[in-house]
């Protein structure tokens, strides 16, 4: 098994038979990540404070091909929010098992510390992320997470519809499609590594994009804090970060908007986004190095 631990709050390991320890800066939250070709499974964690175990194993999801269903376990001041685990005291590691199941990752993430990002300084950089609209069924206006994730996953060469993404990362308990931590099992499933991550600013996911990542981040905003927005409000969105232009202004493909590829200010995508923690997919091919970029300054 190899392990990476890093200071900001991100920790994986990889090639792991059955259980993990990940052990990083303390946190009051974050979310679990895995990749396995595994059909079927049941993941459980318990908590470590000062690298001792704090709390009993909490079924945290089970996964099959006719349904997966996240469980949000509560236990004396840890609860579990869908996919997000919170504590109401600070937590500095995490066991995570699943019997008779090999990954090929494992991985959590807490939320880093904000910062603005510096002003751009460099021609358009933009990737060719094919565009994919959420709105591919009738009825159906919420799968902005599938959508986003099929075209990140298409543009890695695995090219899957929105309404069969959709279906394989469709979470039986909260009853729809935006578990975090399914989509990006999902991606682990077909070969790419994804996981869940805390970004600090957009410099800090241009760095991603810069390595031909792109990544969908995760976003909500009010009346009037994002011109030229599909919508007038969400209380949460999916979109994939393609790149900048050269006025450093974030090239979009939003899978509510119209035509998908969209241009939104900077400012404004970095303010709503952070607000959300800077929650993010990070999809890479095998032997793409992301993790320590997640953790650069």
């Amino acid at each position: 098994m190899e392990h990476l631990s890093l200071p900001s709050g991100y920790t994986q390991a990889t090639n792991v038979r059955e259980s993990a320890r990940l052990l990083f800066e303390p946190a009051r939250g974050g979310v679990l990540s895995w990749n396995t070709y595994a059909p079927t499974g049941r993941i459980a964690f318990r908590l470590l404070r000062a690298h001792v175990p704090a709390t009993p194993w909490l079924d945290y999801a089970l996964w099959h091909p006719n349904g997966s269903t996240s469980f949000s376990p509560e236990h004396e001041g840890v609860r579990v929010d869908v996919d997000v685990i919170r504590a109401e005291q600070p937590f500095d590691g995490i066991d995570v098992r699943a019997w008779e199941i090999d990954f090929s990752l494992i991985a959590f993430s807490s939320p880093a510390r904000p910062r603005p990002s510096l002003p751009y300084a460099r021609d358009a950089f933009i990737l060719d992320v094919p565009a994919r609209s959420q709105y591919v069924s009738e009825g159906e206006r919420g799968w902005c997470s599938p959508a986003s994730l099929s075209m990140i996953n298409a543009y890695h060469g695995i090219d899957v519809a929105v309404d069969d993404t959709a279906r394989a990362v469709f979470d039986r308990s909260y009853n729809g499609t935006g578990n975090w931590s399914f989509n990006v099992a999902y991606s682990g499933s077909l070969g790419l590594r994804g996981v869940v991550a805390h970004l600090r600013n957009l410099d800090h996911a241009q760095r991603l994009i810069e390595r031909n990542l792109p990544v969908a981040i995760s976003y909500s905003w009010r009346d009037g804090e994002l011109p030229n927005a599909p919508l007038e409000h969400s209380d949460g969105h999916l979109a994939v970060l393609c790149g900048f232009t050269s006025a450093g202004d974030c090239a979009i493909n939003d899978p509510a908007a119209p035509n998908v590829r969209v241009v939104y200010a900077r400012d404004a995508i970095e303010s709503i986004w952070q607000r959300n923690d800077g929650v993010a997919y990070v999809v890479a091919p095998g032997g793409i190095d992301y993790a320590s970029i997640l953790d650069s300054p």
